[in-house]
C-alpha cells in the first residue's frame, strides 16, 4: 500500500507519496486539472493500492468527483484537526503534503471528513446559498437604517426597520437629495434579493415535497420545513453514524469534557461541525419549548424541560431541545418512519443525563 497526500492550490497541486514503512517514494507539483490528477493516480496505482487524502477546502468537491472515478480511496481532512500541519513552525506546500501522506501511513489521523453527492450536495448549496442571500438583504437594511441615523430621523417605538424606512422614503421632508437617493439604493437592493429569496424558496419547497426523508421529519414537533431540510442536507447518508449520540457529537451538540486523573469537568458544548445545522436546531429547541402544546409535542418537550430547573438555566433546556430534536430525527430516518411520541416513554422514567451548558 502506497500512501499519497494532496496539497490542493486553485492553479496547483503538491503531491507526496509515502511507502509502506513511511518511507518517501516519489513528490511534484502538478496542474490542477481533473486531467492531470486522474493522470497522476492512474500512474502512482498501477503496481500497488493506493490511498489518498487531502485537506477540506474550496476544491474538495473537484478533487473527489475526479479521483473517485479512477475507484482509490481517497479521505478529506479539517485542515484544523491535522494538528501536525496546523502546530507547524516551517509551513509549505511541499510539507503539507508530506504530513497529509505520513497520517494515512501511520494510521493516527482525526475522522475523515464527509463528502457529500448528488442531490444532497446540491441541496446544500441551495441552503447555503439562502443563508448568504438572507445575510446580504439583512446588511441593505442596516445600511438604510445608518443612514437615517446618521442623518438624525428619529424612528417610532412601534416602526420595525424596514417599515420606517419606506416612511422616510415617502415623505421629503427633512431628506437631502444624497440620502434619498442612497435610501432608494437600499431598497432597490433589498427588493432584488427578495425575489432571488422567493424564487429559491420555491425551489427548496419543491424538494420538500419531493423527498420522503424531509416529509418525514417535519411530522417531529417544531420541525418545519426548512429546519427538515437543514437536518436531512447535513446528515446526508444516516447510516454513517453508528448511534444518535455519535450524531449530536457531530452538529457539536454534546458537552465538552475534561479529565484528569480523579477530576472530570463537563464544559459547553463542543460546537463542532456546521454552525447553519446547530443554529437552526437551537431555533427549533425554542419552538419546542415555548411554542408547541399539542399531545404530540409533549413527550419530546419533557424530555427537555427535565433540565430547565432554574430561570438561569433556560439556555441550557434550549441546547438540551436541540438535542433531543435530533437524537429524534436520527432515529426518524434511520427507520424511514415517522415521528412516534409513543418511542420517548421509556427515555422519560430515565434519569436525566448531564446537561450541556450554552
Amino acid at each position: 500500500m502506497n500512501y499519497l497526500g494532496l496539497d490542493v492550490h486553485s492553479k496547483a497541486t503538491v503531491w507526496c507519496l509515502l511507502g509502506e514503512g513511511g518511507e518517501i517514494k516519489e513528490r511534484g507539483k502538478i496542474a490542477t486539472t481533473a486531467v492531470e490528477l486522474e493522470a497522476l493516480v492512474k500512474r502512482l496505482s498501477q503496481d500497488e493500492p493506493l490511498r489518498v487524502g487531502q485537506e477540506v477546502g474550496k476544491l474538495s468537491h473537484f478533487v473527489h468527483d475526479v479521483l473517485s472515478s479512477t475507484g482509490v480511496e481517497l479521505l478529506s481532512f479539517n485542515a484544523h484537526h491535522l494538528k501536525m500541519i496546523a502546530s507547524s513552525r516551517k509551513k509549505t506546500d511541499r510539507r503539507d503534503a508530506y504530513w497529509i501522506a505520513k497520517v494515512l501511513q501511520s494510521g493516527i489521523m482525526p475522522h475523515p471528513v464527509y463528502i457529500t453527492t448528488g442531490p444532497v450536495r446540491q441541496l446544500r448549496t441551495m441552503l447555503s446559498t439562502r443563508a448568504a442571500l438572507v445575510s446580504e438583504r439583512t446588511r441593505w437594511l442596516v445600511r438604510a437604517k445608518t443612514a437615517l441615523l446618521s442623518a438624525g430621523v428619529k424612528a417610532m417605538p412601534t416602526q420595525g426597520s424596514q417599515r420606517w424606512v419606506e416612511l422616510a422614503l415617502r415623505s421629503s421632508d427633512g431628506l437631502d437629495e444624497a440620502l434619498a437617493q442612497r435610501l432608494e439604493l437600499c431598497q432597490s437592493m433589498q427588493q432584488q434579493l427578495s425575489v432571488e429569496l422567493k424564487r429559491l424558496d420555491t425551489s427548496l419547497h419543491q424538494v420538500a415535497q419531493s423527498t420522503e426523508a424531509v416529509r418525514r421529519l417535519q411530522t417531529i414537533p417544531a420541525v418545519g420545513e426548512r429546519v427538515a431540510l437543514t437536518v436531512y442536507a447535513w446528515i446526508g447518508d444516516v447510516t454513517r453514524f453508528a448511534t444518535a449520540r455519535a450524531l449530536c457529537a457531530y452538529a457539536g451538540l454534546v458537552p465538552s469534557v475534561h479529565q484528569s486523573g480523579e477530576a472530570q469537568r463537563h464544559g459547553g458544548i463542543t460546537r463542532e461541525g456546521s454552525k447553519q445545522l446547530r443554529a437552526i436546531l437551537v431555533q427549533a429547541g425554542h419552538v419546542l419549548l415555548w411554542r408547541c402544546q399539542s399531545h404530540e409535542a409533549a413527550p419530546l418537550k419533557a424530555l427537555a424541560e427535565r433540565v430547565h430547573t432554574a430561570r438561569g438555566r433556560r439556555k441550557v433546556a434550549v441546547v438540551a431541545a436541540a438535542r433531543f430534536i435530533l437524537r429524534t430525527a436520527y432515529y426518524v430516518l434511520r427507520d424511514a418512519a415517522n415521528y412516534d411520541p409513543t418511542r420517548l416513554t421509556r427515555q422519560l422514567t430515565e434519569p436525566p443525563a448531564q446537561p450541556a451548558t450554552a
